[in-house]
């Protein structure tokens, strides 16, 4: 059991490390700040399954005092990944749904953060077993809140982006809860049962980025059209605005390349003087008195 529990935490922080560089990508692209809490979001889940790990592979070596400690620190650090995990995720899957979460709402699930450290510094001293079922409870009531939220909100939007991503969640929390009633039924299976909770969530967070990453890029290339449209516009008012004939227009792309008189007159299979002239009437067109000036005109205009 302890191998497989092993194998488990190996392949949800393989899947963990992906969801944390697409986090990366993603938050160096998106304009607003929950990006940087969804980096947050997806260290912190790095952090609980990689503590996890390094508790269940410590016993495989001697119960050694330094042993012991490395045990005791990782242990401290994954119970308080989970805590912090517990009020954020509600918080999360509100923003996903763009929800204001109500205050009420954040109140309980700071009472329930409260009460599930609570639970876990009571069993530092007590080996009661209520305290493991109410941090056991503690998140099976985020997993129940998550499912509720996302059911209600499903039809509310019109993307459909969002959609797959709460049919996602409502799936994959649904799955998670299953898995922690199946727990309590065979209590044998318990310590397999964080990674594994821990992979569908990675996964589930996999699609959410995999989705935000590419919804980004179209907006990011709907953006540049615009840009582009925009720039375009500018180029066909200022054409229109000085009267300059598609010949001029070809010859001021090419002072703009850098090119000399000689090397636009090559380019277009003109003489010089043909170039000089054309230059001339630009220059008397629009008013400017040098390239510079010229190429500052159209400087907000598409080349």
């Amino acid at each position: 059991m302890q191998a497989v529990t092993l194998i488990f935490c190996i392949l949800a922080i393989s899947i963990s490390s992906m969801d944390l560089s697409l986090a990366i990508i993603w938050g160096r692209k998106a304009s607003f700040k929950w990006s940087k809490f969804l980096i947050v979001f997806a260290s912190t889940l790095l952090g609980v399954v990689f503590s996890y790990a390094i508790v269940q592979f410590s016993y495989l070596f001697e119960n050694t005092l330094a042993v012991s400690i490395l045990r005791y620190v990782w242990d401290i650090l994954f119970h308080v990944d989970v805590g912090f995990l517990i009020m954020f995720i509600p918080l999360f899957i509100n923003w996903v749904i763009a929800r204001p979460m109500p205050v009420f709402e954040t109140v309980l699930f700071s009472l329930i953060t409260a009460l599930y450290s609570a639970c876990y510094v009571l069993s530092v001293f007590f080996t009661w077993s209520v305290l493991v079922y109410l941090e056991y409870i503690s998140f099976v009531l985020v997993i129940i809140y998550t499912i509720a939220i996302m059911a209600m909100n499903y039809t509310k939007s019109d993307r459909k982006s969002v959609r797959a991503v709460t049919i996602t969640i409502i799936s994959v929390s649904s799955l998670v809860l299953c898995l922690f009633i199946l727990t309590f039924i065979f209590p044998m299976i318990s310590p397999m049962m964080l990674p594994l909770v821990a992979l569908l969530y990675f996964i589930m967070l996999l699609v959410f980025l995999f989705v935000a990453v590419v919804n980004q890029e179209k907006r990011t290339e709907k953006k540049n059209e615009e840009i582009a449209d925009e720039k375009n516009r500018l180029k066909d008012e200022i054409i229109e605005k000085f009267h300059i004939t598609d010949r001029e227009f070809e010859i001021i792309k090419l002072i703009k390349a850098g090119l000399t008189n000689k090397e636009i007159g090559g380019k277009l299979n003109i003489s010089v003087n043909t170039v000089n002239n054309h230059i001339a009437n630009i220059f008397s067109k629009t008013g400017v008195r040098c390239r510079i000036d010229l190429l500052n005109l159209f400087e907000e205009a598409s080349w």
